[in-house]
């Protein structure tokens, strides 16, 4: 598997019931996929986040892109996600986990998504984070795509619902059933 930003709950779903889940970081960068997106849902619909990158740094291997600083996206991210998340269930037991990964800059892409991969794992309590894998083999992004299972959502009066959003949805949402979801899908 590659190592996404945040990872939708397909993505979540496939490495939570992958044997031996191993990150895989020698591939190229695309853009507009996982590696730099995810989606949330605000009180107006589905909102996509990207990570800024350097574009000299894109063409190359995914372990070397560098984040764009010259905007202030972490505080755009973060502001977002709060105000999103605030009032759903679980945002209390595991925002503040995340919010400390916005608050600190990260050189590289990777360093940035394997901090929330960390994160992630242990709002999820799956124990250690998969191993990164630096093979001579090549990987390409494939997003995958399931059918959710319909589950509440902070917006599910006004809105309907919503799937394979980012697993932060998920997380805030339903909390320690979270990771049961996941591997039911």
């Amino acid at each position: 598997m590659i190592l996404a930003s945040i990872g939708s709950i397909a993505y979540w779903s496939r490495l939570l019931k992958s044997e031996t889940p191993t990150i895989h970081l020698n591939h190229s960068f695309q853009k507009q996929s996982e590696l730099s997106q995810y989606e949330i849902l605000t009180s107006q619909g589905r909102l996509k986040l990207s990570i800024p990158t350097q574009k000299k740094t894109r063409r190359g291997p995914y372990e070397n892109v560098l984040i764009d600083y010259s905007s202030d996206w972490q505080t755009e991210h973060w502001r977002s996600i709060s105000n999103s998340y605030q009032k759903s269930p679980f945002f209390l037991y595991y925002g503040y986990k995340l919010e400390d990964i916005y608050l600190t800059e990260y050189k590289t892409l990777v360093q940035f998504n394997h901090a929330v991969l960390n994160a992630l794992c242990n709002c999820l309590k799956l124990g250690d984070p998969p191993k990164m894998n630096h093979t001579s083999e090549t990987y390409f992004v494939k997003t995958p795509t399931l059918n959710n299972a319909v589950y509440p959502q902070v917006f599910d009066t006004t809105l309907k619902f919503e799937k394979n959003l980012s697993v932060l949805d998920l997380i805030f949402n339903l909390g320690p059933e979270a990771k049961d979801y996941l591997v039911s899908l």
